[in-house]
């Protein structure tokens, strides 16, 4: 894993651990918030139609908000309940609003009501004189936004890989698109498959995207390809052996992944749907 972020090393995690990404992202936010960082205060006081400085930070805040990952008190006595989204999702139940207490989301869409999103905090923090905030800026566009290239080692033990399908995935199709992690199981550090299944419409997730292992046994070779539950790609290849019993009949490659891929290799697979 390349360069001594702080915030990427605590996005290096096995899918099914202790703590999940969010929980990373979640408790990032919450540090810079209560260790008083003007800028993302100013951001979330925006959101929240307050121009006063943050006061109390509480991160999973109880049982009468049972998705909301943070609870922002401002020094005016403003409160509010903050949902945050590192990845679109089916709906849930939002958290509820009592008295003062309004609602925010972080996430990617920026026409929401009561959203912060991803790119504004990054925008907000990278221009900061704190190391940690500028880390954490770039932690957002790498880990969370998916905006820059990615190497075989950060794509299977960081996010990087995952928020870069999303990426992808909103620049062609929008940010309505509805898509998820996935991945097979790892076996000492390697892995069958991993990337993102997506529905390009409203309809069945019936596409994947990322990157497949070479052979079996488990090597240390991956290519990048695309994957069809029912409608033909351009430029078909044969279903590769390590995924075993996933019987998806239509599937497209890019080839072996010898350096860092990033949205242009993406959009170029996403392109064979046709």
């Amino acid at each position: 894993m390349d360069g001594a972020n702080l915030f990427t090393m605590l996005s290096a995690y096995r899918p099914g651990a202790a703590s999940p990404f969010e929980d990373y992202c979640t408790n990032g936010l919450a540090y810079l918030l209560g260790t008083g960082n003007e800028a993302l205060a100013a951001l979330f006081g925006q959101a929240a139609g307050t121009q006063g400085a943050v006061t109390e930070v509480t991160v999973q805040p109880g049982p009468d908000a049972p998705v909301a990952d943070l609870a922002i008190t401002f020094a005016d006595g403003q409160e509010a309940l903050v949902e945050i989204e590192v990845a679109p999702t089916a709906a849930v139940e939002r958290p509820l609003t009592q008295g003062a207490r309004l609602r925010l989301q972080i996430g990617f869409d920026e026409g929401a009501n009561g959203a912060v999103t991803w790119s504004a905090i990054a925008d907000a923090l990278a221009g900061g004189t704190a190391r940690l905030a500028r880390e954490f800026a770039e932690f957002v566009r790498r880990d969370v936004l998916g905006l820059e290239a990615v190497g075989l080692d950060d794509a299977l033990h960081t996010n990087r890989l995952y928020a870069l399908g999303g990426a992808a995935l909103r620049e062609r199709f929008g940010n309505a698109v509805r898509y998820e992690n996935s991945s097979s199981t790892p076996v000492q550090g390697r892995y069958r498959y991993l990337g993102t299944t997506f529905a390009p419409d409203d309809g069945e997730l019936r596409f994947w995207i990322g990157l497949v292992n070479e052979s079996l046994p488990l090597s240390e070779h991956y290519h990048l390809m695309l994957a069809s539950k029912t409608s033909p790609l351009e430029e078909p290849a044969g279903q590769p052996r390590a995924t075993g019993n996933w019987r998806w009949e239509h599937w497209s490659g890019m080839g072996r992944v010898v350096r860092p891929v990033g949205l242009a290799e993406y959009g170029a697979l996403l392109g064979r749907m046709g």
